[in-house]
């Protein structure tokens, strides 16, 4: 098995994350779909959407970084991971989602996006700022009485959601609410993420 990706991407490093949580020997090939056109290539084969990461498992691509960490629990996780109770498991997916639809869009928007001062844009940013500050009130809501998102153990909810909070921590201006910043140093302390999140720079293939 091996993953295409680069390791500069949340997303691949969602799925490296959890890939040395669950002590998988997957490799990482590292690739540039935006200014190698053979890599782009070799990815569009693999993936219509031609996106990043992409699993190979055999013969079988899986695209889509959340549906990729719901393949590995399911495929090599153990009860922990990959509960056989329904409810159980919606308790992880259900922030999952919410992770993709409502907390990485604002985050791209109020840390990424290019805006020039003074305009409509920079405007956008600051509102994009301010959601994202009720958003994390409402993670920390959730991590009120318990360690992980969604109990004491960590679920695929933690690696979703928490492989995002290094880079607001990383913002001079910003300050995580309490709870979260004590779950944050709860994940600061596992080498995955030490490994593919926080050194994410220079952690690349060699």
């Amino acid at each position: 098995m091996k993953v295409y990706g680069h390791p500069l991407s949340i997303n691949v490093q969602k799925v490296m994350w959890l890939i040395d949580e669950l002590d998988l020997s997957i490799a990482l090939e590292e690739v540039d779909i935006h200014h190698n056109r053979h890599d782009a290539q070799a990815v569009a084969q693999r993936c219509p959407m031609r996106q990043v990461p992409v699993l190979e498992d055999g013969s079988n691509s899986v695209w889509e970084s959340h549906t990729i960490l719901r393949y590995l629990v399911a495929c090599y996780g153990n009860k922990m991971w990959y509960p056989d109770c329904a409810f159980q498991r919606s308790c992880y997916e259900r922030w999952m989602d919410w992770c993709l639809s409502s907390f990485q869009p604002v985050i791209k928007a109020a840390l990424f996006a290019s805006t020039p001062d003074g305009s409509d844009e920079g405007q956008a940013k600051q509102r994009a700022m301010e959601q994202c500050r009720y958003e994390l009130e409402r993670v920390n809501d959730a991590l009120d009485d318990q360690l992980y998102l969604t109990s004491d153990r960590m679920t695929l909810a933690d690696i979703a959601v928490g492989s995002l909070i290094h880079c607001l921590s990383q913002q001079s201006d910003w300050v995580l609410p309490p709870n979260v910043s004590r779950w944050y140093q709860q994940l600061s302390d596992r080498p995955g993420y030490q490994r593919w999140v926080m050194q994410a720079a220079s952690t690349l293939p060699t």
